[in-house]
């Protein structure tokens, strides 16, 4: 066995270990693992896609190879449970707990990916701070969903979230690794209907807020919807309806 099978075998028994010691149901499919080039152009470009201060791969780990990007998909009841004819306006208790429990979850897997990695001989890191984000413009310093683009995961929809091979419903990941294998490439086609042939568009129906048109994207009005969540459940600032009851919501049973 390689060690990107070793490692995906790992994540594997990893969130099934976790559940059983946890008693929590198991929301999440089989997680996505790709990995991206750190000195690929997408990852180069971040500073310029993202924000001036985006952290490059050579900041957080010394001589990076590549980026450790991962997916874990919920399963299909937890996206329905936050449609919008099922929950209103705001977030479903489910989907808030599956956005809560995915934190908890991933905290731990991180650190068991990072130990898997050492035990090869390697380095890794979990940019951890540099998720933090700025309230002046709404945006991080790291970010885990263009990471997993360059990764080779999926496309960005119009709903500015990635759309993989198992839809767009769960949470993304990364870690920063100095392991000697092959990356993988980003996807060339696009994945949403609407930037294929100007079809669908339903997730900017389902936008409460108003942020999101087929022009663009107001990053700031849809916050303002998260803040109201996050008011019920605990901070966790979470929405979630742009990405349910859609054709891309989930691609596999």
């Amino acid at each position: 066995m390689d060690i990107k099978e070793t490692i995906q075998k790992e994540a594997e028994f990893f969130i099934g270990d976790y559940c059983t010691r946890t008693g929590f149901p198991k929301i999440w499919q089989k997680p996505m693992i790709r990995y991206a080039d750190a000195f690929h152009p997408e990852i180069r470009n971040l500073k310029k896609i993202v924000m001036e201060d985006h952290y490059m791969p050579e900041e957080l780990l010394e001589k990076p190879t590549v980026i450790l990007s991962y997916f874990l998909p919920f399963i299909k009841e937890v996206g329905d449970s936050n449609k919008t004819d099922k929950a209103g306006e705001l977030a479903s208790e489910c989907w808030a707990k599956a956005y809560q429990e995915s934190y908890k979850l991933s905290d731990e897997l991180n650190e068991h990916l990072i130990e898997v990695i050492h035990s090869f001989g390697f380095r890794a890191v979990f940019p951890k701070n540099a998720g933090t984000f700025s309230e002046d413009i709404l945006k991080s310093r790291w970010s885990h969903r263009h990471i997993a683009k360059a990764a080779g995961l999926g496309t960005f929809g119009i709903n500015q979230m990635l759309i993989t091979e198992n839809g767009c419903c769960g949470r993304y990941y990364s870690i920063v690794t100095d392991l000697p294998i092959e990356a993988d490439r980003p996807i060339e086609e696009e994945n949403c209907l609407y930037k294929i042939k100007g079809t669908c568009g339903v997730c900017v129906k389902h936008c409460y807020s108003g942020a999101l048109t087929a022009a663009g994207f107001d990053r700031f009005k849809c916050y303002s919807i998260t803040l109201k969540n996050a008011e019920i459940y605990n901070g966790s600032a979470i929405c979630g309806k742009c990405v349910v009851g859609l054709p891309c919501s989930f691609k596999k049973p």
